[in-house]
């Protein structure tokens, strides 16, 4: 008689932060298989409790924080509203005790023992006229089925979502500029754009806006201009003439790729 090894099931519980006048409305909770989405008492939060197989607590943690953001991600690609967690939380942790033993012919017999041990784990806690969406559960199972397939996105492209969202949700303009150039500087390097010989990334950029954003290339050197000024010596006077600009282009950019990567998935 031996034991193979111990398998943990853990159970999450995460809080879902949309800006206080662009939300998604839940009537109701609404479970997907092991995944549930309920309201909460704030009407720009939704709580998704969730399960993770994994060997350790670390993993389960990662596991978790890797679903998350592509849920939020998908959320995103699915009803143009942006989103990011609050807060992570390992509710509760059962462990899978594999116990083999040996029978006369030598076949095996594999018993589960499973024990449930309480827990209370933050993962991580982020900051980051109304219109609200109300989700009906086939959306909802949509949303689950394309973060799913996101999970399996290049880390570049998962990334550049991140920054997108995050630019979404931030209430400053200035700073949305530039979380939002930080988003377009990813998507650039997935995209491959080449550094110049001479002016390096000068180059790259402004060659990234004219194709991807359809600039002109004085428009271009604008931008990247003002994104030099604000990096560079703290001056913004100039962002908020171009902020629309950027946000459309990025708006563009997500919403070609969502319709490319994502074709596949049945509506």
């Amino acid at each position: 008689m031996g034991w193979s090894g111990i398998t943990k099931l853990y159970r999450f519980n995460a809080v879902l932060c949309f800006r206080k006048n662009h939300y998604l409305y839940l009537e109701k909770p609404v479970r997907i298989d092991e995944i549930e989405l309920s309201p909460t008492e704030f009407q720009n939060k939704v709580s998704v409790s969730f399960t993770v197989r994994a060997d350790s607590d670390k993993e389960a943690m990662r596991e978790a924080e890797k679903f998350i953001d592509s849920l939020c991600t998908a959320i995103l690609l699915s009803t143009n509203i942006a989103v990011d967690a609050e807060s992570i939380n390992i509710v509760s942790r059962v462990e899978e005790a594999c116990e083999t033993r040996y029978s006369d012919t030598e076949r095996t017999k594999t018993i589960a023992v499973h024990i449930v041990i309480q827990s209370a784990i933050t993962l991580k806690e982020e900051v980051s006229v109304s219109l609200s969406l109300s989700l009906s559960e086939p959306h909802i199972k949509r949303i689950i089925e394309i973060a799913g397939k996101i999970a399996g996105f290049d880390e570049l492209v998962n990334r550049f979502f991140r920054w997108y969202r995050w630019a979404l949700l931030e209430d400053d303009p200035i700073d949305r500029f530039i979380k939002l150039w930080i988003a377009f500087e990813i998507w650039a390097e997935y995209k491959g754009y080449k550094k110049g010989k001479e002016e390096g990334e000068k180059i790259k950029m402004t060659n990234a806006l004219v194709k991807e954003c359809v600039f002109s290339e004085e428009e271009a050197n604008e931008i990247y201009a003002i994104r030099c000024s604000i990096f560079h010596s703290g001056v913004y006077d100039k962002a908020l003439n171009k902020l629309s600009k950027l946000e459309k282009c990025l708006e563009t950019v997500v919403l070609n790729y969502g319709k490319t990567s994502l074709s596949n998935l049945q509506s």
